[in-house]
Parts: structure tokens; sequence; C-alpha cells
């Protein structure tokens, strides 16, 4: 009896154990994504590493993107899934933002290859009309996946 007891506890503990190994997934069909993407110009040159986010007011959902070195950047809805849901988006740049899906490695090193000391606060570029007090918006359709932002410092 206490040998059926035992076994039984452990074909419940491995069914329970396999079933948690694959972990939860999210249903993408339940959320109508667009592919999105564009380049990110301060004063006609391209804004390198900024952090481009696309806000939803109406559920606080967003998708964010880094710009490259050319300010390209193409839209993450979380780390599985690229895109944005479509809708009305309340648009942020900035350059001084961190995101915890965007930040680097720990440990990760300088260009000099040097251990990354800790720095001063850097100075954003961006005004803070296109980021605090973004008036920033795009209107994120089906067919539409370029955004494309041309910034000005004045």
């Amino acid at each position: 009896m206490k040998y059926t007891n035992s076994l039984t506890l452990l074909t419940l503990l491995s069914a329970i154990a396999l079933l948690g190994c694959g972990g939860p997934r999210a249903d993408y069909s339940l959320v109508d994504l667009v592919k999105g993407h564009g380049t990110i110009t301060l004063d006609g040159t391209p804004l390198p590493d900024a952090v481009v986010t696309f806000e939803d007011p109406t559920d606080d959902t967003m998708s964010y993107a880094k710009t490259d070195a050319n300010g390209n950047y193409t839209l993450q809805f979380d780390s599985e899934m690229s895109g944005v849901k479509v809708g009305k988006k309340v648009v942020r740049i900035s350059t001084t933002r961190k995101l915890l899906a965007l930040a680097g490695k720990p440990g990760e090193e300088d260009s000099d290859g040097d251990p990354a000391e800790v720095k001063t606060k850097p100075v954003e570029l961006v005004p803070d009309k296109y980021n605090k007090n973004s008036e920033l918006t795009a209107d994120v359709v089906q067919g539409t996946t370029q955004y494309d932002f041309e910034l000005l410092t004045k």
C-alpha cells in the first residue's frame, strides 16, 4: 500500500513538472498586431540609441524599440512578438529612457573593453514635447507599417 501511494505521488509530481516545463504561452491571435518600423531623425540627422515607445492610452499597453546607428527601429510587442496594436498611440522618444526589455546584460563591457563604470546621468537630447510631454501620436492601422518621425530641437 505504501509503495502504491508513493508511486501515485511520484506520477502526479512528474505530470505537474512536465506541464510546467513549457510554461504559459500567450495567445497572440487575440491581439490585433501590425508590424511597425520607421526612422527617427533629430534636426535632420539620424538619432541612434533612442528608446521609442508606442503607448496605448486606453489600456496602458505599449510596444517598444531602440533605434540603430541610422535611426531605424522595429517595434516589439513583447519579448517574443514584434508589432504594435492597432489604434491611436502616444509616441515617446528618448535618449535617456531605459526599458528592462532593452537593457544590456550585467557585466557588459564598454567600447574600451573595460568593465562599464557608473557614469554621470546622461543628458536628454530629445525635447520634452517628444517624450515626457509628448505631442507625438500615431494612428496604427492595418496596412500601414512605417512610422517616421522628424524631430526638431527648436
